[in-house]
């Protein structure tokens, strides 16, 4: 570590060296140690869970100098001082977006309700986005480091059209991966509300869509219901309302269904039957 913080085109005494090294090291060490005598659990769990750490910070290390051999003298370099401004709002509108997407999808495959149902914060929106496309930026910063070490090691010299392609093709891979993943995740909270509600229980949350079980009592014998009939005797699952109309989903019927809120009167279920 001494050896590559100093300056290697002069030739420094070892104990400078050895100095150096054990500055840059020492906190890490100090940090480790502290971990291990203040984490409460076994000994074997301690032992792991360090272990975990210091593979984590030396991969971190290896993607930072990977990342440096891939941008230095790269045309990011060249370019950041336009590159980095304009990556900030194209992400700043991303977050949100995706976000929605991953709303739309839980609610519409899901429960089959429209998106525009429930307001949902756009808070909740860049909450819901942050993880699959953090994932996916993560992992296209990792084929970069590769690629930074391949060149740092001359690895492409003779295969630089094949990089110059490959690269930005596994980038754009691993990304789109990662957000088909993102998607998956909230089909799958969406299946695991649905089997809540069916046994009677108020699902989770989803980044800011809060289900309820509801009784709706219709105010008249005949009442128009989108996709009916109106189950009056269990509970429905409900997301709130939009305009008018309220929107429901049956667990029994596994079918939404909407009424105007006019011809029912809707109150929290204190049970999976209503009366």
């Amino acid at each position: 570590m001494g050896h590559e913080i100093t300056n290697r085109r002069e030739e420094r005494p070892l104990a400078v060296t050895m100095v150096w090294g054990t500055v840059a090291v020492a906190p890490m060490t100090v940090a480790g140690l502290l971990l291990a005598l203040t984490m409460p659990g076994p000994p074997a769990q301690v032992a792991r869970v360090t272990a975990y750490a210091v593979l984590g910070v030396a991969l971190c290390g290896l993607v930072l100098y990977g990342l440096g051999y891939a941008l230095v003298h790269s045309w990011f370099s060249r370019n950041a001082n336009w590159a980095v401004p304009a990556l900030v709002p194209a992400l700043a509108l991303s977050l949100p977006w995706f976000g929605g997407l991953l709303h739309t999808m839980y609610l519409k495959a899901g429960f089959g309700v429209p998106s525009d149902v429930i307001e949902v914060s756009v808070y909740w929106s860049y909450a819901a986005s942050l993880r699959p496309i953090g994932i996916a930026l993560g992992l296209a910063v990792v084929v970069l480091a590769i690629a930074g070490w391949m060149r740092h090691y001359h690895q492409w010299v003779h295969a630089r059209g094949m990089v110059r392609i490959g690269v930005p093709l596994m980038s754009l891979f691993v990304i789109g991966i990662s957000l088909t993943a993102g998607l998956i995740g909230a089909e799958a909270a969406a299946n695991r509300a649905r089997a809540a509600a069916a046994s009677g229980e108020t699902p989770a949350a989803y980044y800011g869509a809060q289900g309820r079980l509801v009784c709706v009592k219709p105010v008249s014998k005949e009442i128009p219901v989108f996709n009916g009939p109106l189950a009056a005797t269990r509970s429905l699952l409900t997301f709130g309302t939009s305009g008018d109309r309220v929107w429901l989903w049956d667990p029994k019927r596994d079918q939404s269904l909407s009424v105007r809120l006019e011809d029912v009167v809707v109150t929290d279920a204190a049970a999976s039957a209503c009366s």
